[in-house]
């Protein structure tokens, strides 16, 4: 009885505790606790005077697997010049190794005179302008950005650590001196001691961290958007009030866990050659940089790569009623192939070369929302080829070369 008595009054006194706890939390200590934010997530930027959206955070990576451009990391951020979100700049970060792999220094001059030199291309643009270099953002310099509807700063002010072993050489000297050599060597001597020193993360180490991000996407090449980037190691995010002065302390002392970016990418396996690749037209502080040899006049798909489809890389539909067959690039194809935005398309459809099958013509959606740059459609023979309807909608299509073939179009969604 006695156990059992000391047991309830125990948890009547529990009960008291907690619920006098919860009302402390409610009432006087409600600004002591966490609010329960714990992540930030910086997605888009509107432009008020254009009605342009733009996406927080753009970056680009040409990896240069080819070797004949320069390896490129790309990183742009559109910002807010003020808490009004009335005007939109953005700020960007470019490194670039040439094609022996080499870094290209950013040399930063006054006249003849060299003071600056680093791996790392500053931009700068504000509305109505192309992006200018020059620039030179410190660590910690804030941007504004909306994170859920309001304005905040964000900066790149994060830090880590590294602890190295030294040797205390002035110790090991003071111990032969005064002990003699022999007590070098008792297991309870030490010699040795660690420094931890803290740094600052630099804008090179964030593209480094992109390009990891933008290789590592499934996705693979081409243009992709990429949500939920937390990037809390690097940035922090800091209050703004009324008044447009910065909090000293970022949200994550208290609050934060994770900052997160969405973020528009291109990735592309080939190196850059040209000024007109880069977010900022220009590579490596040049707006003229073209190592391709493309003309200015010409459009850039001659400098794409070049996938020639021919009739074996499509499947056939048997028509009982016509006894014969249409063609269609099977849907995993045609998947694949949208996934890539460096590819000149061209279509060789060659009759003659499917022997004694009936081939009627192409059939609905047969090439459906890929971007063809050239369809040819030849037999050793005359004979007709029927378009189905859709068969060629958003392929930007505008003609077909023909040889020993006549077109019968049943609203393919080009004007043939």
């Amino acid at each position: 009885k006695k156990i059992i008595n000391f047991l309830l009054v125990f948890l009547t006194v529990v009960s008291v505790f907690a619920t006098g706890l919860l009302a402390y939390y409610k009432t006087i200590g409600k600004n002591k606790v966490p609010t329960g934010v714990t992540s930030t997530y910086a997605t888009t930027i509107d432009d008020q005077l254009t009605g342009e959206t733009y996406y927080a955070i753009e970056a680009n990576y040409y990896e240069n697997q080819n070797k004949t451009g320069y390896e490129v990391v790309e990183l742009l951020f559109n910002c807010y010049s003020g808490i009004s979100k009335q005007t939109v700049y953005s700020r960007g970060f470019q490194i670039c190794y040439d094609t022996n792999g080499k870094v290209v220094e950013y040399v930063y001059s006054n006249g003849d005179t060299e003071y600056k030199r680093s791996n790392v291309f500053q931009y700068n643009r504000t509305q109505g302008t192309s992006f200018e270099t020059g620039h030179d953002y410190e660590i910690g310099t804030p941007m504004l950005m909306d994170i859920n509807g309001e304005v905040y700063a964000v900066a790149l002010d994060g830090t880590y650590s590294t602890t190295e072993t030294k040797t205390d050489g002035w110790k090991i000297a003071r111990t032969v001196l005064t002990l003699g050599i022999n007590m070098l060597f008792e297991k309870d001597k030490s010699f040795t001691y660690t420094v931890t020193t803290v740094h600052n993360y630099t804008f090179e180490d964030l593209l480094i961290k992109i390009k990891q991000i933008i290789k590592s996407c499934s996705n693979g090449t081409g243009d992709y958007v990429i949500p939920l980037v937390d990037l809390g190691d690097f940035l922090h995010v800091y209050d703004i009030n009324d008044d447009g002065q910065i909090s000293q302390e970022s949200l994550g002392i208290n609050t934060l866990q994770n900052s997160y970016f969405t973020i528009q990418t291109h990735y592309d396996t080939k190196g850059m050659v040209w000024s007109k690749q880069s977010i900022f037209g220009s590579v490596a502080g040049d707006s003229q940089f073209n190592i391709g040899g493309i003309k200015e006049d010409v459009d850039f798909w001659q400098a794409k790569n070049q996938i020639t489809l021919t009739e074996n890389d499509f499947e056939a539909r048997y028509v009982t009623a016509e006894q014969g067959y249409y063609y269609a690039l099977p849907v995993a194809k045609i998947n694949e192939l949208k996934n890539f935005d460096d590819l000149e398309i061209v279509v060789d459809f060659n009759i003659s070369r499917l022997g004694d099958v009936n081939c009627l013509g192409l059939d609905y959606y047969a090439l459906y929302g890929i971007e063809v740059s050239q369809l040819k459609i030849s037999s050793n023979y005359a004979c007709d080829f029927t378009l189905l309807v859709n068969s060629l909608k958003d392929t930007e299509l505008t003609s077909i070369q023909t040889n020993n073939v006549t077109i019968n179009d049943l609203g393919s969604g080009v004007i043939v």
